[in-house]
């Protein structure tokens, strides 16, 4: 995926696995120790992609036919998050995002800001808006929606 403005990060550092936690790279320093969340009922392995997990919503609509605000999905071989965006206001969606994964994570702001992780809004959701890593609002890197 091309995203405008942003430099690929190559990260050294590798994501590790025990049973009881997941050890995620830093792009800014030391890495991040989390619960293993993969072991959580919330989190949808996907089918069609193996290492691809669910991990804040899906892109199914729900049962009143309703479509998620957002959609988390974890890459296991390099411990990267994708938030897609997908209805606006796109800032209310980013936020309530960020809020989830604090919670479901259980890390602070700064944490956060340290994952490798893309927040974007699809193409088909908003074309003038995609192609954009908006980031958590709360980084220094991040782009206003």
């Amino acid at each position: 995926m091309y995203i405008k403005n942003k430099p690929t990060l190559v990260i050294e550092n590798k994501v590790t696995y025990t049973d009881s936690s997941v050890i995620l790279p830093s792009t800014t320093g030391s890495p991040v120790e989390v619960t293993n969340f993969l072991k959580d009922p919330a989190v949808i392995a996907d089918a069609q992609n193996p290492g691809l997990y669910f991990v804040g919503n899906t892109f199914l609509k729900g049962s009143d036919n309703s479509v998620p605000t957002y959609v988390v999905t974890y890459e296991e071989k390099n411990g990267y998050f994708n938030i897609a965006l997908l209805v606006k206001p796109f800032a209310r969606a980013r936020f309530d995002a960020e809020k989830y994964l604090e919670n479901f994570l259980n890390i602070d702001e700064n944490s956060l800001c340290s994952l490798s992780y893309t927040v974007s809004v699809p193409g088909y959701v908003d074309e003038a808006a995609s192609g954009i890593d908006y980031r958590f609002s709360f980084c220094p890197d991040n782009v206003p929606l």
